[in-house]
Parts: structure tokens; C-alpha cells; sequence
């Protein structure tokens, strides 16, 4: 099988586990890389080979599928000249930094050519993740009455990191959130009403938060809980589910590793501790996976340009409602 070309737009950090997925997976290869500079570019051409372009539309003829990956203030121009040209494109999350370009997105993605298009949600792919997935489907937890999500670390942000930059400014409630709030509605439907409380530490960064708290409600009637920090010393996550009938807990240290899954009802308590190649499994090669196959034309289970959107409006009403 020939190995699909994949383009690259946004040669920064992120492109580092994307190009290491690509070769856990095999079966394709970087083939053009765009990026506001052939220096800023030099460590990924070097690398694969590929060539640099100076923008999207010289790299087009060089591709069959391409990886959105610009910080995301700068993503409506790449996705409406790959939409046009009817190329295959996976974005990293989140959609865009606000609701507008997020609509602007859909609108562009919805009414162009029908080409496949991935959001770049990998804890989907998270096997824990999985394993809680498939205990909510077996029903034994009765009717869910409650979520609580809890992702916490440090992350000190360097000077230049583009999070933090006034043009491309990015907070946690919109940026990292946007991982927990996709995967609430991958387990739990759609979220139908969200407010909170976010912490802006930094008075240089007007608009740039570092810690979030947030109430979910879903349409099921399901509530839940959300705390995302960028600041704290002490690092875990835990995702924890009340049903009527039982209750499931999956948690782990720091801020992407799931060591064990719990679960008690009526007929006792069980736990499950999982391996290490299990739970230290961020998601990406299988992120990689599905992407590749939707490129060949299959049709996996992935987030759409719908759960891109959403995801965005839901991080944006807890960002309007934080006094």
C-alpha cells in the first residue's frame, strides 16, 4: 500500500508527537510542511525529507491528507484553502480561540466540498478511557445523576510559548478544558448549559486564564463538575460517575496518566489497575490511526467539526459567566 502524504501547517511542538504517532502507526509520510518560516520549519524538513512551502495553496499538489496544527487564532484561512481544494484535514483542539471563528470554521467545513475532517480530541483514544466507556454502556451504574472531572498540574509557560502571546493569546478554559469538556460529551452526550469561575494570575495577560471551575449540565439531565489547573504544584486527574445504582471512579497522577478504574454497586467493589502501557497511553497513535483510515476513505469513529464547535461554546459560557 502506497503511504498517503501527509501535509504539516504549523511546524511548532505539538508536531512532534503527531510525527512520532505517524511512525508508531506507519503507512504514511510528511510530505510538505508550511510554517511562518523555512528556519521555524528547519527541524521537520530535516527530519522527514519534506518539503517547506510558503503557504498552503504550494502545498496542496504535494498532499492527499493534511494536519492542521497552528496555534488556534490561525486556522480559518488553512482550513478554507484545504476545504476548497476537497483535502482530508485533521485540526488540533480546540477549533479556534473564540465562537465566532469556530462558526466561521463550521460554516466553511459544512458548506465546501464533502472532504473527511478530524478534530484532534486523542484522550478518545486513552484506553483507560475506553475501559470507563464500556462500563457506562453496560448499565450497571443505573441512572447517572452526577460527573465530576478533575485535571490539575503545573505548567509553566516560557517566555514566547504561544499561549501567552497577546496575538495569540489562549487560556486553559479554551485551550487544555477543551480535552476534559470532549471527553465529558464522548461519555455523556451533549452538554446543554455551562457556567464557572476562571483565575487570571498574570496582570501582564489581560484575558489569560491559568485555572478554571465549572458546572455542566447535560441533556440527559445529568450535572457535573469541572476543575482544569495550569498552576497547581500537586498534579492528578479523576473522572468520578454517581449513578443510581453504582458508582465508577477512574483517577491517576499527574495530569494524563489513568492507573485505576473502581467501580461499586449493590454486589461489592472492584477495582482494576492498569499496565503501564496502558495508562501512560496519551492517545495519539490511535488518533493517528483513525485519521490515516478516514483519509483512505473509511469511516471511523472520530470527533467531527460538530464536537469541535460545541466543545468551544461550551468553554467560551464558562468564560462569559466567571466574574
Amino acid at each position: 500500500m502506497t503511504d498517503i502524504r501527509i501535509g504539516i501547517v504549523g511546524a511548532g511542538g505539538i508536531a512532534k508527537k503527531h510525527l512520532e504517532a505517524l511512525r508508531t502507526v506507519g503507512g504514511a509520510r510528511i510530505s510538505a510542511v508550511v510554517d511562518r518560516s523555512a528556519e521555524h520549519a528547519a527541524w521537520l524538513t530535516d527530519e522527514t525529507g519534506a518539503r517547506y512551502c510558503a503557504g498552503v495553496d504550494d502545498l496542496i499538489e504535494h498532499v492527499d491528507a493534511v494536519m492542521v496544527l497552528t496555534p488556534p487564532r490561525a486556522r480559518i484561512d488553512p482550513i478554507s484553502a484545504l476545504i476548497a481544494a476537497g483535502v482530508p484535514i485533521f485540526c488540533e483542539k480546540p477549533l479556534a480561540a473564540t465562537v465566532d471563528d469556530a462558526e466561521r470554521i463550521a460554516e466553511i467545513v459544512e458548506s465546501g466540498p464533502r472532504a473527511p475532517f478530524m478534530m484532534g480530541f486523542m484522550r478518545r483514544w486513552h484506553p483507560p478511557h475506553a475501559a470507563l466507556r464500556e462500563v457506562l454502556a453496560s448499565g450497571e451504574l443505573g441512572t447517572l445523576v452526577q460527573v465530576v472531572r478533575q485535571r490539575i498540574g503545573r505548567i509553566d509557560l516560557p517566555e514566547g510559548n504561544w499561549r501567552r502571546s497577546p496575538g495569540q493569546l489562549c487560556g486553559v478554559t479554551m485551550e487544555s478544558a477543551s480535552h476534559d469538556i470532549d471527553l465529558l460529551r464522548w461519555l455523556h452526550g451533549d452538554i446543554v448549559a455551562a457556567s464557572g469561575e476562571v483565575v487570571q494570575s498574570r496582570p501582564e495577560l489581560p484575558g489569560f486564564d491559568e485555572t478554571m471551575a465549572a458546572t455542566v449540565r447535560f441533556a440527559s439531565g445529568l450535572t457535573g463538575s469541572l476543575q482544569v489547573s495550569w498552576q497547581s504544584r500537586l498534579a492528578r486527574n479523576a473522572i468520578g460517575i454517581i449513578g443510581t445504582e453504582g458508582a465508577a471512579i477512574l483517577e491517576g497522577p499527574g495530569l494524563w496518566s489513568s492507573r485505576t478504574l473502581t467501580v461499586a454497586t449493590a454486589e461489592g467493589e472492584r477495582s482494576h489497575e492498569f499496565r503501564a502501557h496502558e495508562r501512560d497511553d496519551d492517545g495519539y497513535v490511535g488518533q493517528a490511526r483513525a485519521f490515516l483510515e478516514l483519509a483512505r476513505g473509511g469511516e471511523p469513529e472520530h470527533p467531527s467539526i460538530a464536537d469541535g464547535l460545541a466543545t468551544v461554546r461550551v468553554s467560551q459560557a464558562i468564560l462569559d459567566s466567571s466574574h
